[in-house]
């Protein structure tokens, strides 16, 4: 009888080891998890940089970077689903060598942050990367503020209640995006001039976690049980290289409007202000139809449409046939004071490279009232 009840004990202790070694969970010592941010790049797609997610598996013995930030730039209609919030990102994984060296070859520092984290929590990291990696849950559609590779690092170590501040900042999202810009001005007026004014209010550091350096920030000042999450922290990569000035800094938009403006003050050929009127007039076009379409709350309520206003077409015909509009002049001539409040007052942030560009708008305007003024 004991000889019986040995082998039954044996049996069942056997049975629950084999279990514990069919589930994730091994030993403390099994997972490494650490955070990846690289620095920002020189295409557009990288100038705010990117994070990822570093899992050293050594049961398995891989070392796997999970990427929620992979897109395809052949998708159909490309453009066009990315303005209307309707482009899919999905989680990817690459070997981690691999994942170094492509951005090594685009000079970018790879930094690293080693989580300290339990047993029981790495295995639900783990899980619930497996599960989002399934065929079915690894797309999401992409949101400038909410959903990128940053925020969804975030949002999965908020499940294992890691706390992020909340604090109010005070800087506004656009404000926290202007470093990353300041090298690339014609970009910088491009992306300022597509978001509205949501991105005026002020930040906080749990929203800011949507650009992928001020997420590894919060990432070292995060808690868990109390106590910081970061038991190490490493550059996997050697230091990029100093870029240099840009040739956008050179010719920027701000000198570049700024000297056509000093042009159109002692010249202003018909073509040129044709030419000037159709482009701000098309311009404005789009920004109202991104206002009413797009799926991004943070290209709609753009008050960009003020100055950069679709009513600057119905000059060109009336220039091609010598005609005036009092009417359409002042206009447009209130529309560039009203942006100029909005701006004072904080409701919107513009571009600086805007100034020049509406000094030039008002000085068609001002012609226009004065040809009309003048006698037949």
């Amino acid at each position: 009888m004991k000889i019986k009840t040995l082998l039954l004990f044996l049996f069942l202790t056997t049975g629950q080891l084999a279990i514990s070694q069919d589930s994730v969970s091994l030993s403390k010592d099994r997972f490494t998890i650490s955070i990846l941010t690289c620095s920002p790049g020189t295409e557009v797609y990288s100038v705010f940089g990117h994070s990822s997610l570093r899992v050293i598996d050594r049961k398995n013995d891989t070392d796997q970077v999970y990427n929620f930030g992979i897109f395809d730039f052949d998708t159909p209609n490309f453009a066009y689903k990315f303005l209307k919030g309707k482009l899919q990102y999905s989680l990817g994984i690459q070997q981690t060598p691999r994942f170094i060296q492509i951005y090594t070859s685009e000079n970018r520092l790879v930094s690293e942050q080693v989580l300290d984290l339990t047993e029981e929590e790495e295995i639900a990291i783990v899980r619930q990367l497996n599960y989002l990696y399934l065929p079915e849950n690894r797309f999401y559609y992409y949101s400038f503020l909410n959903r990128n590779c940053s925020t969804e690092l975030r949002d999965l170590l908020s499940e294992i209640q890691v706390h992020f501040s909340k604090d109010t900042l005070e800087s506004s999202n656009r404000a926290l995006l202007q470093p990353y810009l300041n090298r690339t001005p014609w970009l910088r007026l491009g992306v300022n001039m597509l978001l509205g004014k949501m991105m005026d209010s002020n930040s906080n550091r749990f929203q800011s976690a949507f650009l992928p350096i001020s997420f590894e920030e919060e990432v070292d000042k995060a808690l868990l049980h109390n106590s910081g999450i970061i038991i190490e922290e490493n550059n996997l990569n050697a230091l990029p290289e100093d870029l240099g000035t840009s040739y956008q800094k050179i010719f920027s938009p701000l000198k570049a409007f700024s000297a056509l403006l000093i042009i159109l003050l002692f010249w202003s050929p018909k073509p040129v202000k044709i030419a000037l009127c159709l482009m701000v007039g098309v311009t404005g076009i789009l920004l109202g139809l991104l206002w009413i379409f797009s799926g991004h709350p943070e290209i709609r309520n753009n008050l960009d449409i003020l100055w950069c206003n679709p009513l600057y077409l119905l000059y060109i015909p009336m220039m091609l046939r010598n005609k005036v509009s009092k009417l359409l002049a002042y206009t447009l001539s209130g529309n560039l004071i009203l942006t100029v409040v909005i701006w004072l007052t904080g409701i919107q942030h513009f571009d600086i490279a805007v100034i020049p560009l509406m000094g030039i708008l008002g000085l068609v305007n001002y012609k226009s009232l004065k040809r009309e003024s003048e006698p037949a």
